[in-house]
């Protein structure tokens, strides 16, 4: 037995020989705890963890297979995403305690307090007492145990699993129902409060969902492959687009999904032009050899950054939104040239770790196919609070996309059509988010650098937090994002275009005095290396592609992207389209792809007159509309362009 005293020592340091003593096999007592933060957080041994005394938030989270007793009380977020093992407490338990879990069992001899069970996947949450309000919140799968009253609205939006009530059952949350309870389970149960010494005679009242509100139903059928150049072109007010869109309206009853991005003509980087002729830029063979463009990001606050041979990573894309294949063949070319690639919403699947040579791992607020063993195999974790397409809400994937090994990997029931909730269950405010990502950072050994991404919204007070919270880098996402499905009113109404968005967060940087304390990553409809130049220009430290990158990789820009049935094996789950996507031919072209935004950055750079992107700035820019002036605040030359005498610059070949 091991006993490590908190009064002398940081939870770093207790948490780095907790990991020791694990190693060793000893169990350990932890004296003076004073309900401190992030207890045990990250620790994967099979040992006995006795905390003598009061936690605070997380305690025991990330962790899998020890065992944890807390005496007294725990803050936040008990056991968070815990894959195995079990937690004791002996008193009460704050907000969302066994929130994610994947299977752990988490016993609460005390009262619990509110959303206790969110997004859970599976295990067992009890509590002996009371809960607040909205127990089970969002839960995909999983068993909560409450042996007196639930609280108003138990079983808010849960998708699956069932919640189990001693005592009154308060109100019913929306879409959760009354169900009988089986003999079978009720003996189950006896035999688990047995096993942690808790009587109770009582009957219980079982509450699942109702599977009457947020579903869709039946899929929208499919319509003829509309491209986007038709569905985005200028026509009249009545145009066949709108009219199509009223009938299905009319047919279905509800709001229309799609996927892909923004059709609306919207204030871009293409409003922007080079101060200099570059009529004569990328003459040189060896261009791509003058021009210094190797780019670190994320090593600000101690972190191992990202080493890219060039300002450019491949924007999150998840595996659901888009195939296996597709996700292995992004990987394959982010490694191939030597730049990072992001996991998107829903896991990490082994193909796309073995294939990436720098791998982001994106952490949403479902918490979907997150886990602490995937957090260790990444090159850098992100905390997703929104996208550019659909600012301020969460994920959607339809039914016939969560295959069972999608379903396994983020830990939900296969074939339902999924939900991911708008915000995390742990983050309400700026002072929450701080301790996050410090929990992220204590679970990784301060290794990773730590992401935020930000959909443009309140972008001048998203940027503040970012800082104060002490992210690595922002990953900033303009209006014009895609996404593999979301409402089309919100696609191409909501948020703010991507011009406006670099340059509100940088004066929001400029106003607390803070541009050096963080990097900006620009994404949301570059399409090629003259926009990430611009996005350099304007003060970007690096530049991301998602859309351009799949188009690269065969996408036909149809907008189907949601129904699941892509013709051309990317934005699909079916086995029989897959097929059609060859990864490593298609890894191949998404590589020539980035050769070519490289070769387009050196032959820019060189062309005004730099050997280091780095040199770039508002300077070599001037806009040609009035409103990119007034959003810019560049000198208005209409008369300026870029027209290079050499159409490969334009087309971006290398």
């Amino acid at each position: 037995m091991v006993t490590l005293d908190l009064a002398g020592h940081s939870v770093r340091e207790v948490n780095q020989q907790l990991r020791q003593a694990g190693d060793a096999g000893d169990d350990v007592t932890i004296l003076n705890p004073d309900a401190r933060h992030h207890i045990g957080v990250g620790l994967t041994h099979a040992i006995n963890v006795k905390v003598e005394g009061s936690a605070g938030y997380f305690c025991a989270g990330l962790s899998d297979r020890a065992r944890f007793e807390v005496t007294h009380n725990v803050g936040w977020g008990v056991g968070d995403n815990m894959y195995s093992g079990s937690v004791l407490v002996g008193g009460n338990a704050g907000a969302i305690p066994g929130v994610a879990i994947r299977g752990a069992e988490i016993v609460i001899r005390g009262n619990m307090g509110s959303r206790a069970g969110q997004v859970m996947k599976a295990g067992t949450l009890c509590c002996a007492g009371n809960a607040n309000f909205m127990a089970g919140y969002m839960m995909y799968g999983g068993r909560i145990i409450i042996l007196g009253d639930s609280g108003e609205r138990v079983g808010e939006d849960m998708s699956a699993g069932e919640i189990f009530i001693g005592g009154k059952v308060e109100d019913l949350g929306s879409d959760a129902m009354l169900a009988d309870t089986e003999v079978s389970e009720i003996d189950d149960i006896r035999q688990f409060l047995d096993r942690y010494g808790i009587s109770f005679k009582g009957a219980f009242s079982k509450v699942i969902n109702a599977g009457k509100k947020l579903r869709y139903g039946s899929s929208e059928r499919q319509m003829r492959s509309l491209p986007f150049r038709s569905f985005s072109s200028g026509s009249g007010y009545w145009n066949a687009k709108v009219q199509e869109d009223i009938v299905i309206k009319a047919q279905s009853g509800r709001y229309r999904i799609r996927g892909y991005g923004g059709a609306r003509p919207l204030p871009h980087l293409a409003d922007l032009a080079f101060r200099k002729d570059l009529s004569r830029a990328g003459e040189m063979a060896d261009v791509v050899e003058r021009v210094r463009m190797d780019t670190q990001i994320g090593g600000i606050n101690g972190a191992e950054p990202l080493k890219l041979s060039m300002p450019v990573m491949i924007a999150p894309m998840s595996y659901g939104a888009l195939s296996r294949s597709t996700k292995q063949g992004i990987a394959m070319a982010s490694a191939m040239s030597g730049i990072a690639e992001n996991t998107g919403e829903g896991g990490m699947s082994d193909a796309q770790r073995d294939a990436a040579g720098q791998l982001i791992f994106q952490c949403l607020g479902g918490r979907l196919g997150w886990n602490i063993h995937d957090m260790r195999r990444a090159d850098g974790l992100e905390i997703y609070i929104s996208q550019g397409a659909k600012p301020g809400l969460g994920g959607q994937l339809m039914a016939k996309k969560v295959t069972p090994e999608l379903a396994q990997i983020r830990g939900i029931p296969s074939g339902i059509d999924l939900r991911s909730p708008s915000r995390h269950p742990d983050i309400l405010g700026a002072d929450d988010l701080v301790i996050k990502v410090e929990e992220f950072r204590e679970a990784t050994d301060y290794r990773l650098p730590v992401s935020i991404k930000l959909g443009a919204g309140r972008i001048r007070d998203d940027i503040k937090i970012a800082v104060k919270d002490g992210f690595d880098f922002v990953e900033l996402d303009g209006m014009q994002g895609s996404t593999g499905a979301g409402s089309s009113e919100v696609i191409d109404h909501v948020g703010i275009p991507t011009l406006p968005a670099i340059i509100e967060a940088l004066e929001a940087l400029e106003e607390i005095g803070a541009r050096e304390q963080i990097e900006i990553v620009l994404m949301g409809g570059l399409r090629d290396g003259v926009d990430a130049v611009k996005a350099l220009c304007l003060g970007a430290d690096a530049a991301a592609f998602g859309t351009s990158v799949i188009i690269a990789g065969g996408c036909i820009a149809c907008m189907q992207c949601h129904v699941g049935q892509c013709v051309t094996g990317i934005a699909t789950q079916d086995p029989g389209h897959e097929d059609r996507y060859k990864p490593e031919s298609e890894a191949r072209n998404i590589h020539r792809f980035l050769e070519g935004v490289r070769w387009q950055i050196a032959a820019i750079t060189q062309g005004l007159g730099y050997d280091d992107v780095k040199s770039l700035s508002r300077d070599d820019l001037v806009a040609l509309t009035p409103e990119a002036a007034q959003i810019t605040g560049l000198p208005f030359e209409p008369e300026q362009g870029y027209r290079p005498a050499n159409p490969a610059v334009a087309q971006g070949a290398g």
